[in-house]
């Protein structure tokens, strides 16, 4: 059966179009892959210009129902909600296009295109001590979620330590933010942004200069926010463990079931 495309392009981008009309095709054969996991990215250069392109992995059968006819695939929702952050003036990769595969009425691949951007390290990097000016770096970090995403209520659901792309520039850094599919925009207040620094996954001394710094900001007690955001912290560390938990006790049901068959 045919696959159907849907895409969509930026529109200054618009003389990429019949690039993106076989983005799938070009991604198989061409390009430089940078990252593979559970997705896949890679670059493309054209010019003076480079292109990330990441390919999602492939959803369970009801999300390739759900993302076509409910919800938008991974690629289109990244795609808008990097157009929508760039609006409130918050750092992603720019924006060039997305793809979409459809088959037997679900989907089957998913593409997204944004300017490639050239960082140094991310976040990750810096809560593992492997970055220098560790603090004014994590400093500036809190201050960029409390003014850029909290104030203008956005909500980074995947707000994880390699989600936070990271460029030296004089005295400052830059923060750019990746891994857009999973948002929420509304009112944040002080006790739902704390919940946003709960998946770093870091050391206790970590996160209470974290809380002290947003307590600070929000004119809060950092004694509170520290109590607090060490709660939220093991709350996600118990969660996940839980959910290895699950994820093992489902692959001995399944090796046993094939082992009977």
């Amino acid at each position: 059966m045919k696959e159907k495309i849907n895409y969509q392009i930026a529109p200054e981008f618009q003389e990429l179009e019949n690039w993106v009309a076989r983005l799938k095709e070009e991604f198989a054969q061409t390009g430089q892959t940078i990252f593979k996991s559970r997705n896949e990215v890679k670059i493309f250069e054209f010019g003076d210009k480079i292109y990330n392109v990441k390919s999602f992995k492939l959803p369970n059968l009801l999300n390739r129902f759900v993302y076509v006819y409910f919800r938008g695939s991974k690629a289109a929702r990244s795609f808008a909600y990097a157009q929508q952050l760039l609006k409130l003036d918050v750092p992603t990769p720019q924006p060039v296009a997305y793809a979409e595969y459809i088959g037997g009425g679900v989907l089957k691949d998913s593409y997204y295109v944004s300017f490639h951007f050239k960082y140094d390290f991310t976040l990750r990097e810096v809560l593992n001590y492997e970055v220098s000016e560790r603090d004014r770096i994590l400093r500036q970090w809190v201050a960029f979620t409390y003014q850029k995403l909290h104030k203008n209520g956005i909500f980074h659901l995947d707000y994880s330590p390699g989600n936070t792309l990271i460029r030296h520039d004089g005295d400052e850094y830059q923060f750019s933010l990746i891994d857009l599919n999973r948002m929420k925009f509304g009112d944040i207040d002080f006790e739902k942004g704390l919940r946003n620094f709960r998946q770093l996954d870091t050391d206790r001394e970590t996160l209470e200069l974290l809380a002290t710094e947003y307590a600070l900001l929000n004119e809060k007690d950092p004694g509170l926010a520290m109590q607090k955001l060490l709660t939220y912290d093991q709350q996600n560390k118990n969660y996940r463990h839980r959910k290895i938990k699950w994820k093992k006790a489902f692959r001995k049901v399944i090796r046993f079931g094939r082992a009977s068959e």
